[in-house]
């Protein structure tokens, strides 16, 4: 299952949420790695906020190349200091290679012109649709998925076709371009989901995520380079709150998430802690609405109550799985397996 042997190589190391707590009753080790989880969702849904408010000062190719930098180099440092450095055939290496190409320069190039587009609240909604998107993509794949499953699917489409509907309604902020965009994020994170997962399973999640960022990344950076501009878009300078929103995303979002839900899903099991990613938009519209001064319409707010029901229902573990420990071998059906997302 992904994310167990990483993170717990990363307790002995770090001694954070996965460190063993020989002491401590279970309990206590349970409301740790649960709050961890909650944290991550929080950082997952401010991450678009900030990111937002820092796209009105820098262009997107600047924002993502400095939030890359910083999220790689820690990301590749503790794996390297975790497992040393991967002996993988090239076989392997073109595969990593490849499934952070959707992971990184693909999705992040999507999913920052969907940000750019769209309010702030209604780009957190692909934190919700991923899980749901995973569901008739792994038919590609041979998987399948239950009735219940497939009625949260319905659902969720329904809140989008009704959100791609308001569009046409004058003075709504929300745009079918900019819907397009945060679909087709959205889409290419589940593919990114589905193969990344026997690759995490066979080479470890922490050294995958690391080096399928740092290396997927490179096409990025490399059409990047000639659109940086680091005195911000007027050209009157960068205020440092700026820089510290890129921090946040990049360590907060990537980082300090990424240990947290690995925890999480250690102590607690992945069926169990899955059904919280779908707190991570309604914290992206609360957070949009409260620090950017959003006002989404009550009919943005109810589409994306009903994708957010549809996420759920798609997403709640299978009776008989809940707090299961996790194993390589666990598939789509029944369980979110994928890694915590590097947004």
């Amino acid at each position: 299952m992904l994310a167990a042997e990483a993170a717990a190589n990363l307790g002995r190391m770090l001694g954070f949420v996965t460190a063993p707590l020989p002491s401590a009753p279970a309990s206590a080790s349970e409301r740790l790695a649960l709050l961890g989880v909650l944290l991550t969702v929080f950082l997952w849904g401010a991450n678009v906020v900030a990111l937002k408010a820092v796209l009105g000062v820098l262009n997107a190719e600047t924002t993502n190349t400095v939030r890359v930098l910083i999220a790689g180099s820690v990301l590749v440092a503790l794996a390297v200091r975790a497992d040393g450095w991967p002996r993988w055939d090239a076989r392997t290496w073109l595969a990593v290679v490849g499934v952070g190409l959707l992971g990184n320069t693909l999705f992040q190039a999507f999913f920052l012109t969907g940000i750019n587009l769209n309010p702030a609240g209604v780009a957190g909604l692909v934190n919700g649709l991923v899980p749901v998107l995973v569901l008739p993509l792994g038919l590609l794949l041979g998987q399948g998925f239950t009735r219940r499953q497939g009625l949260g699917v319905a659902v969720a489409f329904a809140g989008l076709l009704g959100l791609l509907a308001l569009t046409r309604v004058p003075g709504v902020s929300v745009t079918p371009t900019g819907l397009l965009w945060l679909l087709a994020a959205g889409v290419v994170w589940a593919l990114y989901t589905l193969f990344n997962r026997p690759l995490s399973a066979r080479l470890g999640t922490l050294p995958f995520v690391a080096f399928s960022l740092a290396l997927g990344s490179v096409p990025y950076l490399l059409y990047a380079l000639p659109h940086l501009h680091f005195s911000g878009e007027s050209g009157t300078g960068v205020p440092p709150a700026v820089w510290l929103g890129i921090g946040f995303s990049a360590l907060g979002a990537n980082v300090v998430a990424y240990l947290a839900w690995a925890g999480g899903a250690r102590v607690l099991g992945a069926a169990r802690i899955s059904v919280w990613q779908a707190l991570a938009p309604v914290i992206a519209l609360v957070l949009s609405a409260a620090l950017l001064h959003e006002r989404l319409p009550a009919s943005v707010w109810g589409l994306a109550a009903v994708i957010l029901i549809g996420a759920t229902l798609a997403n709640w573990p299978e009776s008989g799985r809940v707090g299961r420990p996790m194993r390589k071998r666990d598939t789509v059906q029944g369980v979110n397996e994928k890694s915590p997302p590097l947004r």
